[in-house]
């Protein structure tokens, strides 16, 4: 029976495996290049989070699971902005209020930019790093992994401390109490 690191290290080698499959899968699904990147990306999270329950025998299959599970949630959480952003717009009645509004929005992200700067320099320097890789450079996490010859789940532990540390800091929870 292999124990936990190894299962872990089975279920990475399997993501990078099957990659190109369930890329395939996924735009076949998505329709979209970029949703397929996101996706995958949750995909690989997802299945290295529940990766002791997997069956060895079957891990191609439940990758897939994994996948079009992430790709269904993403499609309805897009259904549900799309609806949302319909009924906000058809309740702004005229262009001065829009115009009002730009200028608003502009002074708005300007200071949601800075806050996000102040709270991105706090961050430890290996999470900061991967956090700009995936986000500025739009980098995939298995890129990341191989320019900063670190293992996959690494990057992945990272990124996911570096949100959950930004998520905790005054400048980043004040903006989503806004």
């Amino acid at each position: 029976m292999p124990h936990d690191a190894e299962i872990r290290s089975l279920v990475e080698q399997a993501c990078v495996e099957f990659e190109r499959d369930l890329r395939a899968f996924l735009l076949g699904v998505l329709r979209d290049e970029h949703l397929v990147d996101e996706i995958f990306q949750r995909t690989v999270i997802k299945a290295i989070e529940a990766s002791l329950a997997v069956n060895l025998e079957t891990i191609r299959g439940w990758l897939f699971k994994i996948a079009l599970n992430e790709a269904r949630e993403l499609k309805r959480g897009l259904s549900r902005r799309n609806r949302l952003q319909r009924a906000v717009w058809d309740t702004t009645s005229s262009e001065a209020e829009l115009d009002k509004e730009d200028g608003l929005l502009f002074a708005i992200s300007a200071e949601e930019e800075l806050a996000v700067r102040n709270a991105l320099a706090r961050l430890d320097d290996n999470y900061r790093e991967v956090v700009m890789r995936r986000v500025q450079k739009g980098q995939t996490f298995a890129t990341i992994a191989a320019e900063m010859d670190k293992p996959l789940g690494t990057i992945l532990t990272w990124m996911r401390r570096a949100l959950i540390d930004l998520r905790a800091m005054n400048e980043v929870r004040r903006l989503s109490d806004n």
